[in-house]
């Protein structure tokens, strides 16, 4: 009877003991990971702040920096030194002008002796063919009068139109228009003086300061042929 008991009890403890064995690990805390993560801070000491890195600026990179760094500058109109006149009792033979240039020579014997800037018709582009379309002629004509009192500072008729400039715009039903002149200033605006050249303004003329149109008046004779190209 006792060994009966003694059995029982010791295989009783044996499967109570196996059970807490086998239940154990369930019933443990897992690991705090918070705590298991953390290690142990270093102490830095402290460091003096370091300039930003820059990659090496490329050709365009400098380009973009310098037009950034440049200050844009409103147009500033071109005004030439005065150049001295003709030389005295030169006769001048022949007058070019060249629209797209802005620019009037005078040759003598063929040679260029002075170069003025100029302005012109309002619509610059294209030969004159029509009266009040505002455009400076284009072609060979010739000085064939002047004018000491007009509503300019002195003026040189060109003889616009010629022959085929009247029987184009006569085709058309219209007028070639007239009155093309090299002229100075209108009358009391002289002061403008090479500030006119900021446009062109002229009603198909060809504009010079006052001064200038002195020299080319006293330079140029009637009959002078005048060659205007685009």
């Amino acid at each position: 009877m006792k060994f009966r008991t003694v059995l029982f009890v010791t295989l009783v403890l044996a499967v109570v003991i196996n059970s807490g064995i086998l239940v154990y690990p369930y019933f443990q805390r897992p690991p705090d990971k918070n705590i298991a993560d953390q290690k142990p801070v270093e102490k830095i000491a402290p460091q003096s702040p370091k300039a930003p890195e820059t990659a090496p600026p490329s050709s365009s990179n400098t380009s973009d920096q310098v037009a950034l760094l440049e200050t844009t500058k409103p147009p500033v109109a071109k005004i030439p030194i005065p150049t001295p006149p003709p030389p005295a009792h030169s006769i001048v033979n022949r007058i070019l002008v060249e629209k797209k240039a802005r620019r009037l020579t005078l040759f003598s014997n063929n040679k260029p002796i002075k170069i003025y800037e100029i302005a012109l018709g309002r619509q610059p582009e294209g030969p004159k063919q029509f009266q009040g379309d505002n455009k400076t002629p284009e072609g060979r004509y010739v000085i064939d009068s002047r004018k000491r009192n007009s509503s300019y500072h002195r003026a040189l008729h060109i003889s616009y139109p010629n022959p085929k400039d009247a029987a184009f715009a006569a085709k058309q039903k219209k007028s070639a228009g007239g009155d093309i002149m090299i002229h100075g200033l209108p009358n009391g605006m002289g002061t403008l003086g090479p500030f006119h050249r900021l446009r062109d303004w002229t009603a198909g003329c060809i504009a010079v300061t006052n001064a200038e149109i002195e020299e080319i008046w006293r330079a140029v004779p009637d009959g002078t042929p005048v060659e205007i190209r685009p």
